[in-house]
């Protein structure tokens, strides 16, 4: 297998792992705070603020990987 392959494997385990790590705790946080602390149980308006804050921190962890893995290079 090449290496640049290789790493590109390796880099997407990283972000995939990294999401469930991060994303699992986060989301059941953020629901928390919606439901219990804010009371919006509207079934839309919690699936609309959760994919929107999951959305922000995604990228936020995608853009931290590729900066990690850009360096490394």
């Amino acid at each position: 297998m090449h290496k640049n392959i290789r790493q590109r494997h390796k880099e997407t385990a990283t972000v995939v792992g990294s999401g469930l790590v991060i994303n699992y705790p986060l989301q059941i946080v953020f629901l928390y705070w919606l439901i219990d602390v804010l009371k919006i149980v509207d079934p839309f308006w919690v699936a609309t603020y959760s994919t929107m804050f999951m959305t922000v921190a995604a990228y936020v962890r995608v853009f931290i990987v590729r900066s990690i893995y850009d360096k490394k290079k």
